[in-house]
């Protein structure tokens, strides 16, 4: 049972306006989360944490390195709830 884009979206949007302040007008897939959105590296750990804890997942650290853009946000987070969602309960 996998979770909609939509709601990804919307959780991932969510999460960047209440923990980090940033206004809704200014979250788009294309965005950069250093550059746009003034993200430093310790905001991309509590960001981890936050998706952790409200998605029920864990998150592999090496690979969300490689998050860039809010849109890498989003697709990262389906992956890795795809991959919760393969594995064996």
């Amino acid at each position: 049972m996998g979770v909609a884009r939509s709601e990804i979206i919307a959780r991932v949007n969510r999460t960047l306006q209440d923990e980090f302040e940033i206004a809704v007008d200014k979250i788009a897939p294309d965005k950069r989360l250093r550059e746009d959105l003034d993200l430093d590296s310790l905001d991309a750990v509590d960001m981890i944490a936050a998706l952790e804890q409200g998605l029920h997942i864990r998150i592999d650290e090496e690979r969300a390195k490689k998050i860039r853009t809010v849109g890498d946000v989003y697709d990262f987070v389906e992956g890795m709830l795809a991959e919760a969602d393969a594995a064996p309960h």
